[in-house]
């Protein structure tokens, strides 16, 4: 039993790690292709923050073959944005 709940433990810690790397690399190929294809500065009321969520009338781009974040740029740099939520999840380089 022990044993059956270390090997499920250490397994959960495995996926876990994989969906962490996988989402930091994710998020160097959108910083990559945001700066490589900067847009003009988003209006907003307020300075954007971490886990914010970016109005509709904020334009989003969209990335090529990735359908999870898109972006915008507030201030001159890019912010990432996690498209299912709206939500804020890297600001700048």
């Amino acid at each position: 039993m022990l044993r059956t709940a270390l090997i499920v433990a250490l397994s959960t810690f495995a996926l876990t790690t994989a969906a962490s790397a996988q989402g930091a690399d994710e998020n160097v190929i959108v910083l990559r292709y945001a700066a490589e294809h900067p847009t003009d500065n988003a209006q907003l009321p307020t300075v954007p923050q971490l886990g914010d969520s970016v109005p509709d009338t904020v334009a989003l781009q969209q990335v090529p073959g990735n359908s999870n974040l898109v972006y915008f740029y507030y201030n001159g740099e890019p912010v990432l944005v996690d498209l299912k939520t709206r939500s804020i999840v890297r600001i700048g380089q």
